[in-house]
Formats: structure tokens, C-alpha cells, sequence
């Protein structure tokens, strides 16, 4: 039986998702709610837009990735509802919930990270992670999302050991 994994970087405008199916990665998506300009409306299509992916898709394991401390309390409080979106769905589909460090997904995959790296040059650093190693131009967005299923793949050596 084969073990879908669905890895998720999640943003209050655009969220990036990919696929891996027995620890290979398959595709992704980027969902964009960037033209909505109304929060709260914003947050309701997002939460839609990914429930419905989550629910065509029906992954077994799901990671995303866990919300930092910002300065900004409104996109704070929208990240960490999206989640609880994402756990919701978790519950009520049978399937593993897990949340994965920004720092730790990135120093899995090999990109510099520190105090004098800016937080375009990690973005470019995961864009260029993927370019390389699938050949894909794709979005910050969904780079991360990338990088997070093979980082996951990676720290637990191979999708069986994924699960919690």
C-alpha cells in the first residue's frame, strides 16, 4: 500500500504544498489568496482551498511547517488557525499530523542558515535546493514545500519511519 505524504509551507497569502508518494516526490501546488485583500476573507478561502486539496488528494501523513514568533500578531493568529485547519482535517481523515521547525527542514537539505542570512536568501536557497535536484522553476512557496518532504524524508530515513 503506498504512503502519500503531503508537506505544507504555509503563508497568510500564498501556501505552497508537495506530494510524495513512498518517499518520492510526485508534484505540487501553490495555493493564492494574495489578491484578496480582506483578512478575514482571505482566510477562509485559503482554509477551503486547502481542505479541498487535502481532501482530493487524501494524503496518510501531512507536515507543516510550525509557525515562528513574528512581529505581527494579525498573520500570527491567521497561521496558527490555518493550522488548526490542517490538524482538523488531520482528525476527522485518519491521517498523522505533524509540525516541522523552519531551521530544522532547512539544515536538513543543506541550506546556510545564521543570524546574517536575510529571509530572501533562505527563500533563494531553497528555490535554487530545487532547481537542481527535480529540475522544477517553481515559487518560494512551493520550494519550501519541497524541501520540507525531503527534509522529513531525510531526518526519519524513508517514509516508513515518517509517521509518529
Amino acid at each position: 500500500m503506498d504512503t502519500k505524504l503531503c508537506c505544507i509551507d504555509s503563508s497568510s497569502t500564498k501556501t505552497g504544498i508537495a506530494f510524495f508518494i513512498n518517499g518520492y516526490y510526485t508534484c505540487h501546488d501553490l495555493i493564492d489568496c494574495s489578491k484578496e485583500k480582506d483578512m478575514d476573507k482571505r482566510f477562509y478561502d485559503m482554509s477551503c482551498k486547502i481542505w479541498n486539496t487535502l481532501s482530493l488528494t487524501k494524503p496518510d501523513i501531512i507536515y507543516i511547517e510550525e509557525t515562528a514568533v513574528l512581529t505581527n500578531a494579525h498573520t500570527q493568529r491567521f497561521l496558527t488557525r490555518l493550522q488548526g485547519i490542517v490538524y482538523a482535517w488531520c482528525m476527522n481523515n485518519d491521517c498523522d499530523f505533524n509540525t516541522i521547525r523552519p531551521t530544522s527542514w532547512r539544515a536538513a537539505v543543506g541550506i546556510k542558515q545564521g543570524k546574517n542570512v536575510k529571509r530572501n536568501e533562505l527563500k533563494e536557497q531553497s528555490i535554487k535546493y530545487v532547481a537542481n535536484k527535480y529540475n522544477l522553476n517553481v515559487t518560494d512557496d512551493e520550494a519550501d514545500a519541497i524541501c520540507i518532504g525531503d527534509a522529513v524524508i531525510k531526518i526519519y530515513g524513508g517514509i516508513d519511519n515518517v509517521s509518529t
